[in-house]
């Protein structure tokens, strides 16, 4: 049986993607779920029927043992990743030199248009080798509302993001994995670039209104200066890498760039992709006081 091998696979899309593979009755794959600590993934809900292989993109070393076998890879950077050539692009050389007939890499919505982002120098990189490869391109998820912002929404009533008027169109990481599952299984994808959105932009003054009517207490935008928002962010000791992409791409928001809408989950799916008020109430509790 062959292998898929998912990086990334305690994370946002890479977990969803590993239930959604172990969820096909049909699969002719073993999937592999690459993790820093074996014994922590264990304890994962739905990592625990995954093969679980130790990895860690700054140990080459676990390299060759993770692609052992393997047909199929799934190539997400982690957020704390900022050098990608010293950590990203030693491990595309091995996947090169391997039986992979296939890589999908999930990027960032822009990330071709700027040389800034780590990504954009993966996407580089990725087109002068010989490796078959599909890139996907997600906007903003709807998750980091939780994992970034929550803390600010539930304590402060406010979302401090530094948008704008601009909009902005939040896609589920679930459904992004619904689209990375089908670009692994299905043949015809190799060579291709898919932008992945949500079904309607709005601004962030639309999105604090779909928070204090779910919520039942008033969530202001705070809409704060950009470098107010940095200096945020240095105080609460997040890294400069991911500081910056973050700004880049609210900034993108403020100057109209993020706000375009997008078919592919429909055409790839058959589907809509879930909505962002359904998502605010599907998941209120993580914003309740």
């Amino acid at each position: 049986m062959d292998k898929i091998l998912i990086t990334g696979a305690t994370g946002n899309v890479g977990l969803s993607t590993v239930r959604l593979l172990l969820d096909q009755q049909d699969l002719n794959y073993e999937v592999l779920a690459a993790v820093r600590n074996v014994e922590s993934a264990k304890k994962m809900d739905g990592l625990g029927k995954a093969h679980l292989v130790n990895f860690e993109f700054d140990e080459p070393a676990t390299y060759a043992a993770a692609l052992k076998g393997v047909k199929k890879v799934l190539l997400i950077r982690p957020n704390q990743v900022s050098d990608v050539s010293k950590h990203i692009f030693p491990f595309l050389d091995q996947v090169e030199k391997s039986e992979v007939e296939h890589l999908v890499f999930v990027s960032i919505v822009g990330a071709e248009r700027s040389r800034i982002f780590a990504n954009h120098r993966i996407e580089t990189h990725l087109k002068k080798m010989n490796i078959p490869h599909t890139i996907v391109r997600p906007s903003l998820y709807m998750q980091n509302l939780i994992t970034l912002h929550g803390q600010e929404i539930r304590q402060n009533d406010r979302i401090y993001i530094p948008a704008g008027a601009g909009m902005v169109n939040y896609i589920d990481a679930r459904d992004v994995a619904r689209v990375v599952v089908e670009l692994l299984t299905k043949p015809g994808h190799a060579g291709k670039e898919y932008d992945i959105t949500g079904q309607e932009p709005m601004d962030f003054y639309r999105i604090a209104s779909l928070f204090s009517r779910e919520l039942g207490r008033e969530i202001k935008y705070a809409r704060p200066l950009t470098i107010k928002f940095i200096r945020k962010e240095m105080n609460e000791k997040k890294g400069m890498p991911f500081i910056v992409t973050l700004s880049l791409l609210y900034g993108a928001a403020r100057n109209g760039k993020m706000g375009h809408i997008s078919n592919v989950f429909k055409e790839l799916t058959g589907t809509e992709p879930r909505n962002l008020e359904d998502f605010i109430h599907e998941y209120r509790h993580s914003w309740m006081k």
